[in-house]
């Protein structure tokens, strides 16, 4: 769950509902699972968070032209990560493929550590609660339940990197009018 917490491809679907099964079967308690799996994504985000907030902006105005991020993109996202960066923090935790991202624009934008370390633990606490859940509740069915998480996982993972792709190129689309004529 630390290298899960790191955006690393180590999914927690498959982790907790496994301590979940594991659970039903009396290896291990239910509890104990959560709150390791959950201070475990908690060490990962916090590596991932000091990571972004050492490098910092100075790295990104050097080297962020790689990634399309310019100074005026980095203050776009510092502006809106001020006023929405709690509830991002909390409510990324369930978006499959940026569930971990998000601990980089909150040490980017310096969130307060304590804020971070609060929003980041409750939302990895509620998540990974919901799937050790599932994981007990279902152990009987498990290779049907890791099937269908696998399935819908990426659909879902697609369908949400299409619409950020998709706004991204909206944004990036140079406007008529701006000088991108040929003058004769």
């Amino acid at each position: 769950m630390v290298l899960e917490g790191m955006s690393l491809p180590i999914p927690s679907e498959v982790v907790m509902p496994l301590v979940g099964y594991y659970a039903s079967l009396g290896i291990i308690d239910p509890v104990l699972g959560i709150l390791i799996g959950t201070f475990g994504s908690l060490v990962g985000s916090l590596i991932d968070y000091y990571i972004a907030y050492y490098l910092g902006i100075p790295f990104l105005l050097r080297y962020g032209r790689l990634f399309g991020l310019d100074k005026r993109r980095l203050n776009s996202l510092n502006r809106w990560f001020s006023k929405y960066g709690a509830m991002a923090v909390f409510s990324f935790r369930f978006l499959p493929g940026f569930r971990a991202l998000i601990s980089f624009p909150a040490g980017l934008a310096g969130m307060r550590i304590a804020s971070f370390v609060v929003v980041k633990f409750l939302g990895h606490l509620v998540w990974d609660s919901i799937l050790v859940y599932i994981g007990y509740a279902f152990a009987a069915q498990w290779s049907l339940i890791m099937g269908l998480i696998d399935r819908y996982l990426y659909v879902v993972t697609v369908v949400v990197t299409i619409v950020i792709i998709m706004y991204i190129v909206l944004k990036l689309r140079v406007k008529p009018g701006r000088g991108d004529s040929a003058e004769v």
